[in-house]
């Protein structure tokens, strides 16, 4: 797979160069590097994903240690500043007690000047004062640079420690973010996990569509088809022995004709009949009977 992207963009460069220019063709660098990053993050397993995070979540927090560190440095330079303008503003304010003595031997004007044991000129301890006051001069503009030094130092300081405080804070609230990311992605993994289990015994034995109940309702259709098949056959042969007066429309009134015939009969002598003569129905009925 790498060897492929490799090749593709080794091609793009080359096509982007010769059709576009060397100036277009940087975009289109950038752009396949960009497609590149976003198929390799898309690909990335989750658990390289979490590694990576918590990977830089460590990387970050050693960060802060260092900026940290060199925080304390800065305070520490700042305190040291500060105990050598306290330093060279004693020391200036010596000189400058001297340098008033001083002015006041020169001010006599005095061709030779007896200090401790030594002799010295006029020449000599006006060479003395001017060297001593080009030395004050010194001490103060180190203490003007230091004063300003201090400043800086703290404004520094001052800003470092409200970004670490937003760093620490940040930090916390990733950390606390990644705990809370490990947990819905263990979640995520049980779900899956019974997602898995319900799409396993979505077809389990004696389901609403297993096979064993596709297979009875097949037979219980077939056999009520069969069920239904034979007792069309059995009213069929018994049609025939059978009136179906549901069919027939009566236009008659059998109950009065059949009166009549009966009326009839009795009227007449059974002994003067011919014996040639058919019985009517009704007497085949009687005899019948009897």
């Amino acid at each position: 797979m790498w060897k492929g992207i490799l090749m593709g963009i080794a091609v793009v460069a080359v096509l982007a160069v010769l059709v576009f220019g060397l100036e277009k063709s940087w975009s289109y660098i950038e752009g396949t590097k960009q497609v590149i990053n976003e198929e390799v993050d898309d690909r990335a397993p989750m658990r390289l994903e979490s590694a990576r995070v918590t990977s830089l979540v460590r990387k970050e927090n050693e960060d802060v240690l260092a900026y940290e560190d060199k925080l304390c440095d800065l305070e520490a330079r700042r305190d040291a500043t500060a105990r050598a303008v306290e330093e060279g503003r004693k020391r200036l304010q010596a000189e400058m007690d001297l340098l008033g003595r001083i002015k006041a031997l020169l001010d006599e004007k005095r061709d030779q000047y007896v200090i401790g044991r030594n002799t010295y000129t006029y020449a000599e301890v006006n060479a003395d004062a001017l060297e001593r006051l080009e030395g004050v001069k010194r001490m103060e503009e180190a203490i003007t640079f230091n004063e300003s030094l201090i400043r800086d130092l703290d404004q520094a300081i001052k800003q470092g420690r409200g970004s670490l405080a937003e760093s620490r804070k940040r930090l916390a609230e990733l950390k606390s973010a990644m705990t809370r990311l490990e947990t819905r992605n263990t979640n995520a993994d049980l779900r899956l996990e019974v997602a898995k289990l319900a799409n396993a015994i979505a077809g389990a034995p004696l389901s609403a569509d297993s096979e064993l109940e596709k297979a009875f309702q097949n037979y219980e259709r077939r056999v009520a088809q069969k069920e239904r098949r034979a007792e069309a056959r059995l009213v069929a042969s018994n049609g025939q022995f059978r009136i179906d007066y549901s069919a027939a429309m009566v236009t008659q009134d059998a109950a009065g004709e059949i009166g009549r015939f009966l009326d009839a009969g009795r009227s007449q002598d059974p002994a003067v009949t011919s014996p040639d003569s058919k019985p009517s129905p009704v007497g085949v009925m009687e005899n019948t009977g009897q």
